[in-house]
């Protein structure tokens, strides 16, 4: 499905499936120089159980239009932007990484509007999300190098273990980011290493609040979320064992499982 805002043309996979104004939709965003496709399994799940769903592709990410934004706070205002073109009784938001910064500020942005939305899921989330200078600097000057570095601090193990048949989650991520616009890696993680929005955003957010972790995450570690979840009254956490920061390739099932029973306790 294809959205067109501001002259550009954005991508979102709905599963084929037309939005249907009486059902809830679930919107999924994905993290730095990733694309829709890191919620395959989660994605399809809540398409073919009787909600809408929207796996955005991010400005100049994946099959979207556009040019990366180099503020979290810019691809928030986009996203509450594409939120007034959609529809459904309400929205439930759902981000990793990047995508959970995002769908936090975007949520404390759209407080008051309808839709309303009836729940944030923040998956291998951390404030601040510090990128180490080492990091920065591949990203900007040789971004082979970040992508091989991200791709190994974000799994357990390079090899073997894989859930799903067939499937290599490192390969997958290597894959997307070598494949993502020139300049996105370096511009996504400077978004996230800059910004300062989020006790404010979280002050802001009035829907319940469900944190996802991997025990194992080297890039989000999850006693940085722990802390905001136990200070908010609005959330809670699951800690997923032995998965580190690309969780919903390492426990498919259960993030899929988490998200599944949070949203069905929050209707709007």
């Amino acid at each position: 499905m294809q959205i067109k805002q501001d002259g550009n043309e954005y991508y979102a996979y709905t599963a084929s499936h037309a939005p249907d104004e009486d059902r809830e939709t679930v919107v999924f965003i994905h993290g730095t120089a990733m694309d829709h496709s890191v919620w395959a399994q989660q994605s399809r799940y809540f398409a073919y159980h009787k909600y809408n769903i929207l796996a955005l592709d991010l400005p100049g990410h994946g099959l979207s239009g556009s040019t990366p934004m180099d503020t979290i706070e810019g691809y928030a205002e986009w996203l509450v932007n594409i939120l007034g073109k959609s529809t459904g009784t309400c929205f439930h938001l759902v981000g990793h990484s990047m995508g959970a910064l995002i769908a936090l500020q975007a949520c404390a942005q759209y407080v008051g509007k309808k839709p309303p939305v009836a729940s944030l899921s923040l998956v291998g989330f951390s404030y601040p999300m510090t990128v180490t200078p080492k990091l920065l600097d591949a990203a900007e000057n040789n971004p082979g190098d970040a992508y091989a570095m991200m791709t190994q601090w974000s799994h357990t193990s390079p090899i073997g273990g894989e859930p799903n048949p067939g499937f290599w989650s490192a390969g997958s991520q290597m894959s997307m980011m070598e494949n993502s616009q020139p300049g996105a890696v370096f511009i996504d993680l400077t978004a996230c290493n800059t910004y300062q929005g989020g006790p404010a955003a979280f002050g802001d957010t009035q829907c319940p609040i469900l944190f996802i972790s991997g025990t194992l995450d080297k890039m989000a570690p999850s006693k940085l979320a722990k802390i905001e979840a136990d200070r908010n009254p609005n959330a809670e956490i699951t800690m997923l064992p032995h998965c580190g920061h690309s969780i919903m390739s390492e426990n498919p099932d259960g993030v899929r499982d988490e998200l599944r029973r949070f949203i069905a306790l929050h209707h709007g």
